[in-house]
């Protein structure tokens, strides 16, 4: 009997550790880790076959509420046209039914061929205007004729009338679908092709996630999101050719700082730094990077913009979805270096016909598409600064440079550049800002209590709008006094005075 036993029970252990082992091997090809070498690989299906979100491990509601954002994991993928080089298709126009396959009852839908997702305050502007210049190439119909705001802000209804969610199909009317049909050439088979291709830019994709709780197959209690942006664009454009354009994080920062309305001097900006990096330390202590500015929104949070200068933290996250020869990166203190051999690259990546070696040219010494003014009166960051933002931004340069295998992002080569305030005609700098928040406001939800956003709803441009708040302020002076002040935007008015009271406090602390 006790010979029995003792048998019975080694089987019982001989089976334990079979499916151990099994378990083992398992989770050891599902968690593998790719190692350096395998990301900078043209053979990269390893990488994209552990990494890339597969939309049938989710449920797909069929009860989800119509105000919710759209569920772009669970739409049908689109099989796209093979005589286009952009990403097209045509679908039902109008309310025909016909099972007809003729292309006179369908309307051609085309969404980007390129992305230029990141990052802010890099010099994306500048970049998409001259590939544009490419015959080849389209602009698209949202803001400067390049940013559309939709992966990571409209589409969540920030930035739009009412609130409204837009969606994927909405999404693809921003692109110039009927130019590129008009235009094709024949080929050797006799068959019509067009080689129009067309795209957009909007760096904020590269960091900004602060929606992630609103994707589907996410938990909103969750402490990280399990799917981000890139999972989305992966699953509707999986070939889409990526543009990351990267700077020297500390003068991105601030350039992003005055670009965004976070603050108006050097010296804010400096106690902001401090503020900010001392926050973010206080949140790592208990947790993660990523779970600081996932988790905790430090993304939205923080006084300024400083985790989309954290390159390497998000980086990960795209190159954890798309292969590495997929993304086009580059600095943007060699672009501007060598503008022209920048270009060639990048046409070379997007695979669109040489041009003339003098029309490169012309595109070269074309005039700087974008300059924050508000930098530019203010001249360079405080020299304390740069060097607290140097120490803060060396850890995280030196985990980029390993992820690239690239010491250029280390940015050894780039020094303090001291630059002295400049007297730029107020008048000008006033214009400049008024019309930016005017270009801002048009795009998004205007307040129906905002007298000055009411004139932008009826306006026609600008220019209109300028005068009818001019005017405005006159007849208000005249009879009350005036309540308004053209040179002052009233979101940025609010925030200039939430500054000075946070210096005043920061001063007396200091004594």
């Amino acid at each position: 009997m006790k010979h029995i036993t003792r048998s019975f029970f080694g089987l019982c252990l001989f089976g334990v550790l079979v499916i151990l082992i099994s378990l083992q091997i398992d989770l050891r090809q599902k968690y593998i880790q790719p190692s350096l070498e395998a990301l900078f690989v043209h053979n990269t299906e390893v990488f994209v076959k552990e990494y890339t979100v597969k939309p049938e491990k989710y449920s797909c509601p069929s009860n989800v509420s119509s105000t919710r954002v759209e569920d772009i994991i669970c739409l049908e993928k689109r099989t796209f046209l093979k005589n286009f080089k952009n990403p097209c298709w045509y679908e039902p126009s109008g309310k025909s039914q016909s099972s007809s396959s003729s292309v006179q009852n369908k309307t051609l839908r085309c969404l980007p061929y390129f992305h230029i997702f990141g990052v802010c305050k890099t010099g994306t502007t500048d970049l998409f205007f001259r590939l544009i210049q490419h015959p080849q190439i389209l602009p698209n119909a949202g803001v400067l004729g390049k940013e559309t705001w939709f992966w990571s802000w409209r589409r969540y209804g920030e930035y739009t009338d009412g609130y409204t969610k837009v969606t994927l199909k909405q999404f693809s009317r921003a692109f110039d679908a009927q130019k590129i049909g008009e235009t094709k050439m024949s080929i050797e088979d006799g068959s019509q092709y067009s080689d129009l291709i067309t795209g957009h830019g909007d760096p904020m994709d590269f960091w900004d996630h602060k929606h992630w709780r609103d994707i589907h197959q996410n938990d909103p209690y969750a402490n990280v999101p399990k799917v981000m942006t890139p999972h989305l664009l992966k699953h509707v454009l999986p070939n889409i050719k990526l543009i990351l354009l990267l700077r020297e994080p500390a003068e991105r920062l601030y350039s992003h700082y005055y670009h965004g309305g976070y603050g108006r001097t050097p010296e804010e900006f400096h106690h902001d730094v401090i503020t900010g990096i001392q926050r973010l330390n206080e949140c790592v202590e208990r947790s993660s990077y990523r779970g600081c500015i996932y988790g905790h929104n430090l993304t939205t949070t923080l006084p300024l913009p400083l985790s989309a200068s954290l390159y390497y933290i998000h980086l990960k996250e795209w190159m954890s979805v798309f292969p590495r020869d997929q993304i086009f990166i580059f600095r943007n203190e060699d672009y501007r270096k060598d503008k022209k051999y920048s270009l060639f690259k990048l046409f070379e990546f997007l695979d669109v016909g040489d041009i003339s070696t003098r029309l490169v040219d012309t595109i070269v010494n074309l005039p700087k598409a974008y300059e924050t003014q508000l930098k530019t009166v203010q001249g360079s960051m405080l020299n304390e600064t740069w060097e607290i933002l140097t120490e803060f931004f060396e850890e995280p340069n030196r985990k980029l440079a390993e992820m690239l295998n690239d010491d250029r992002y280390l940015w050894k080569d780039t020094a303090f550049n001291y630059r002295p305030k400049t007297a730029l005609r107020k008048n000008l700098s006033k214009t400049n800002t008024l019309k930016r928040y005017y270009e801002r406001k048009k795009a998004s939800k205007l307040n129906p209590n905002s007298e000055i956003d009411q004139l932008i709803k009826v306006s026609k441009n600008f220019e209109e709008w300028f005068a009818m708040v001019k005017k405005r302020q006159e007849e208000k002076a005249r009879s009350k006094g005036s309540i308004l002040k053209t040179s002052k935007v009233p979101y940025q008015q609010k925030k200039r005075e939430t500054k000075d009271i946070s210096m005043k406090k920061y001063k007396l602390d200091a004594k």
